[in-house]
């Protein structure tokens, strides 16, 4: 068994992408029910690029993210293919999984309070995660260590808030934390789940530089999950656009936001407010997001969609290469010959 802190050997290979996800699904199973939320999606995340998960709330951009990861234990039934650096991750037995997560691959999350444990010092917090993953051998070298990630994380006084509980910091230092936490054992893929949603605006472009640099440092892989256009427009790399479950559209950041190839994401963009639009002017996506696990038939975005046919409310459109590595899912939009995206 490879434990967290050997790196596979495909992860000296260039050719080998650290993430390969690939047809998922997850399927969310009770007693009395079953809820897809996940519909088959693919991305490649190469060494040291950056992937952005775009869509409104409910689109399944945090199930994708904490499914590649198997955070939902029996709660979720998940299909399809993960891999990193060529290595299968479903179906792993859970001593494997355990040992990658915070590892190879970690989490930055939504919520650093909820994260926290609020009973534990932050240090105490580090330590223990640098013990399980052998990275410090002595609580002596952990503590040193635990200092020196949250100056890293560009924390003034480390040795301070290593000795402080979550509650005795603001929301900026708690997120540094976690990231903290995160990058702790030099993971090659890093997910961040909408590590900005409750920061102020100042803050929140601080936290940001601060993932680009450690991925700057380290060549870190990022997945990252937002649901505001701003975040995916300055953190750059590409976009993977979900609406229903599904990725829509997916190409480079620039592309994307600069000339959109599907009617959803030209729905997003419209909505944003900018200088020369009047206050109640803005553009809004007529109805809303289908309820989970309520997925109309044909395209789920029909019903709202100013270009719809009545072929899209029959066929859900698969993503497909639009444009040299462009991908859309809307034949209306991009007629003509178009070739089946490969997984």
């Amino acid at each position: 068994m490879t434990t967290s802190l050997e790196k596979d050997p495909a992860a000296t290979d260039t050719t080998v992408a650290p993430l390969q996800v690939t047809d998922l699904t997850t399927t969310f199973v009770s007693r009395h029910r079953s809820v897809d939320v996940v519909r088959g999606v693919s991305f490649t995340l190469r060494r040291g690029e950056t992937m952005m998960l775009l869509g409104e709330s409910g689109s399944g951009k945090s199930v994708t993210a904490r499914s590649i990861m198997q955070l939902y234990g029996s709660a979720a039934k998940i299909g399809g293919s993960v891999t990193m650096n060529g290595r299968e991750l479903l179906g792993l037995p859970a001593p494997e999984l355990r040992s990658l997560r915070g590892g190879q691959v970690a989490l930055i999350p939504q919520d650093p309070t909820g994260a926290l444990d609020p009973l534990r010092r932050i240090g105490s917090q580090l330590v223990e995660v640098l013990g399980v993953h052998g990275v410090a051998t002595t609580k002596q070298a952990a503590r040193r260590r635990a200092e020196e990630l949250l100056a890293m994380v560009g924390i003034p006084d480390p040795k301070r808030v290593a000795d402080s509980y979550p509650h005795q910091l603001s929301g900026g230092m708690r997120q540094r934390a976690v990231i903290a936490i995160a990058v702790s054992c030099d993971p090659q893929v890093l997910i961040a789940d909408e590590p900005t949603t409750a920061l102020d605006v100042t803050v929140q472009a601080q936290i940001l530089e601060l993932i680009v640099e450690l991925q700057q440092r380290s060549g870190t892989a990022v997945l990252m999950v937002t649901h505001d256009v701003g975040v995916a427009r300055d953190f750059g790399g590409r976009i993977g656009v979900m609406y229903a479950g599904r990725l829509v559209e997916e190409g480079p950041a620039a592309q994307v936001l600069g000339e959109p190839r599907h009617p959803y994401t030209s729905g997003l963009l419209a909505a944003l407010p900018t200088p020369g639009v009047a206050r109640g002017a803005l553009r809004s996506i007529v109805g809303s997001p289908p309820p989970v696990g309520a997925f109309p038939a044909g395209c789920a975005f029909a019903p709202r969609c100013p270009q719809a046919r009545p072929s899209c409310h029959e066929q859900d459109p698969p993503l497909v290469t639009v444009a040299p590595d462009r991908a859309a899912a809307c034949p209306v939009a991009n007629p003509g010959p178009a070739q089946e995206r490969a997984a």
